[in-house]
């Protein structure tokens, strides 16, 4: 049975439905052909429930009507918001209740976000199965549509992936030298003869490092020492004098003939 009211797309309606809204209806529904969700976070105490099927009974009907998916308006009529009412109406003996239905098509996503929002809006959620929804909501959008605060949403993990950081495999070598306050001493003796106040860093080629290793060992041999500190003692003293030697030459080279 059709009404002369016809909906949004001009189609006539059914005489036990109402247009309330784009896509959006009120309709008398067979309380026993509504699908339960098959996770409801909503948990209402078993007194509240006797109440509120008490209420009912004695009331004859619903006072607040329980919100419900029919996408394209075929097909089972699934239960968003409204579990206990149906079921408080069902225990009621009551077999017909008006429900909002709502034919928009609707991922599961959403629908479970509609689900969560129309619970927050009364009563206490259970919050282990209220987290379990959550979870199973795959679209940002949909989880700032639930209304939860944001403790209740999902937190991102950090992220510990280390980035891989760009460089250059090459051969090297190195010499580590130690200096102890004396040896220092004369080192910067020598280091000031040939630039003064100058601060030693020192980078060589690599093919340099087995002729430098081999020289330190021949001239530690050749002097009958054993000791690197006392090889670099040594070492230390030639440059120095042959830098001295060098700047006195170049003094005498400077001096005017007589």
């Amino acid at each position: 049975m059709t009404s002369d009211t016809p909906d949004a797309a001009g189609v006539p309606m059914p005489m036990d439905t109402m247009q309330i809204g784009e896509d959006l209806y009120i309709r008398w529904v067979d309380v026993t052909s509504l699908r339960e969700q098959d996770i409801n976070a909503q948990v209402m105490q078993p007194r509240h429930f006797e109440r509120l099927t008490g209420n009912i009974r004695k009331r004859g009907g619903l006072e607040s009507l329980p919100y419900c998916h029919q996408p394209g308006g075929e097909g089972p009529v699934e239960v968003i918001s409204g579990h206990h009412r149906s079921r408080a109406a069902r225990a009621a003996g009551i077999n017909r209740i008006p429900a909002i239905i709502d034919t928009r098509k609707m991922r599961r996503s959403e629908v479970i976000a509609k689900q969560i929002a129309h619970n927050e809006l009364h009563g206490n959620p259970d919050k282990d199965v209220l987290a379990q929804l959550v979870s199973m909501i795959d679209n940002v959008d949909d989880l700032i549509a639930t209304g939860l605060d944001e403790d209740q949403l999902p937190t991102v993990e950090a992220d510990d992936t280390k980035l891989a950081i760009p460089h250059g495999e090459f051969d090297w070598r190195s010499a580590t030298l130690m200096f102890l306050p004396h040896q220092m001493e004369d080192f910067k003796d020598a280091i000031t003869a040939i630039a003064s106040g100058t601060d030693v860093v020192g980078v060589a080629s690599v093919d340099q490092f087995e002729d430098f290793a081999s020289a330190v060992y021949a001239f530690g041999r050749s002097k009958d020492v054993r000791n690197f500190t006392t090889m670099i003692a040594l070492l230390t003293d030639i440059a120095r004098r042959e830098v001295e030697q060098a700047a006195a030459e170049a003094a005498a080279q400077d001096e005017p003939a007589t």
